[in-house]
């Protein structure tokens, strides 16, 4: 993921929230992507991070949600610091952007 949004440069970034950072990544097969990564801080744990991952990958329907293309935990820091959801990417903002009116 690194490759992917150039080393999370701040030039990639495309929004921030509770979880963390949010970038906007090409990957080698020229697919664009959204990778959400948690800030190592983050008040997530990994139980809720595999939750939204089981709960993504179910395909659920309808037209609100973005489907999960995968995720990423760093298995060599213990304990891993470093979870990132990867995301189809979405192109006219966010949700908190839409339900304010920005």
């Amino acid at each position: 993921m690194e490759l992917a949004t150039h080393k999370f440069s701040s030039s990639t970034q495309v929004g921030q929230g509770g979880y963390g950072k949010v970038y906007r990544g090409i990957l080698a097969d020229g697919t664009i992507v959204a990778v959400k990564r948690a800030q190592q801080d983050s008040l997530q744990g990994s139980k809720e991070f595999f939750t939204e991952i089981e709960l993504l990958s179910r395909h659920l329907p309808g037209p609100l949600i973005v489907p999960i293309e995968g995720s990423c935990q760093n298995q060599l820091a213990l304990p891993c610091l470093d979870k990132m959801l990867v995301y189809e990417f979405m192109p006219n903002g966010t949700l908190r952007d839409h339900l304010s009116g920005q």
